[in-house]
């Protein structure tokens, strides 16, 4: 039978995610939660508007593209 930290090792093991990808998943559930404007609020209010908007848009959009925004854009402007 496992010890309790070896259930709590074993699962921070297998949980663990890098920070490009915890990023791309934290940037996923702010947009899917908010929405494109709130997120983009939301990132500002805590300083990451003040940088580089290439990188910010790289992590935002990063699996978007023309059609899939130009879908999204419209949607919401309906």
């Amino acid at each position: 039978m496992k010890t309790q930290q070896q259930k709590i090792f074993n699962r921070l093991k297998t949980d663990y995610l890098t920070q490009p990808i915890l990023m791309a998943k934290a940037v996923d559930a702010l947009i899917d939660k908010l929405g494109i404007a709130k997120a983009s609020e939301f990132w500002t209010s805590l300083g990451y508007g003040e940088k580089d908007y290439l990188q910010l848009k790289k992590k935002m959009f990063y699996k978007e593209n023309v059609e899939i925004l130009y879908k999204k854009i419209k949607k919401v402007a309906k």
